[in-house]
């Protein structure tokens, strides 16, 4: 078991942290509730703290078969799950974004960044106390400072170039193409937005459970040995996400997981869009010793 301790708890606002076990009498979380929870704790952790807007942030997610990803989550972790036709699925997400005026602000708001960055994740629940949160299998980074996390904090990252093109009014895309080469898989993403608001996906039971699980986990989690994992914490406002569409999708990453074959990418669980959104990034990631 992971050494029962939680990020939360370790910062200044543990007090509001404790909102977040709010549970109804049916013993299940109040998801609207523990949103607001975070979205109300914007906290910090140290001098290497970052902000940065999160520019043509998407969310395109997968349902795959359990089976096919549950050896790749440690206890006390479990796949947030739904069934459809007698068959239990996990999601798995490429959540693309570029970043702009990514900077340590409490060092210096002098100095910012701007490069893409993909994401890859899936989507767990804490047995210890039913929380909500991600295990990320891999992010590429269009900067070579992809480097600083890799090799001092060992997190999954790898340097990926990109290419990235789009058409936009009144915050819907007309087109949306991004193309990525990276050691940890290429990828290719030609969507486009719907006009429609984000409406309630397949496999969730309400659309606060959707925006808790899928949109806004708040810590992550990383493999970094059989028996120790990577956590880092993130802080970010409630998205206003519209549907998308997919035109043509390529995650390399996902066909060496075997997840899924080249034409099933094809067929997203669903496509989500905003042109922007603030993030915080609490650093440095710590780790956590798992028994086996």
């Amino acid at each position: 078991m992971v050494k029962k301790t939680t990020i939360w708890q370790q910062t200044q606002h543990k007090a509001l942290f404790n909102a977040l076990n709010v549970k109804t009498n049916n013993n299940k979380m109040k998801h609207q509730e523990i949103t607001d929870a975070r979205v109300g704790c914007r906290s910090s952790r140290s001098i290497l703290d970052v902000n940065t807007q999160l520019e043509h942030f998407a969310i395109i997610s997968y349902k795959v078969p359990v089976e096919k990803v549950e050896g790749l989550i440690p206890k006390p972790f479990k796949l947030w799950t739904f069934k459809e036709s007698g068959k239990e699925y996990a999601l798995v997400s490429a959540v693309p974004f570029k970043d702009k005026d990514f900077s340590f602000h409490r060092i210096s708001k002098l100095f910012k960044f701007n490069f893409f960055q993909t994401n890859f994740r899936t989507y767990i629940i804490d047995e210890r106390d039913n929380s909500h949160s991600a295990w990320f299998f891999g992010t590429t980074l269009g900067s070579v400072a992809a480097i600083i996390p890799k090799k001092i904090w060992r997190m999954p990252w790898e340097y990926g170039s990109y290419k990235f093109s789009f058409k936009r009014s009144n915050d819907l895309y007309s087109s949306y193409n991004m193309e990525f080469k990276s050691k940890l898989g290429n990828g290719l993403i030609e969507i486009k937005s719907t006009g429609n608001d984000m409406g309630l996906l397949n496999g969730f039971k309400n659309l606060d459970e959707q925006v808790h699980v899928l949109t806004h986990p708040v810590i992550g989690y990383y493999g970094l040995s059989k028996n120790q994992l990577g956590t880092y914490e993130i802080w970010h406002p409630k998205i206003d996400l519209k549907e998308g569409e997919g035109n043509k999708l390529y995650f390399e990453l996902f066909e060496k997981l075997g997840f899924l074959t080249r034409a099933e990418m094809n067929k997203p669980h669903s496509v989500l869009i905003t042109s922007e959104v603030e993030f915080d990034i609490l650093l440095p990631p710590r780790k956590i010793r798992v028994k086996l």
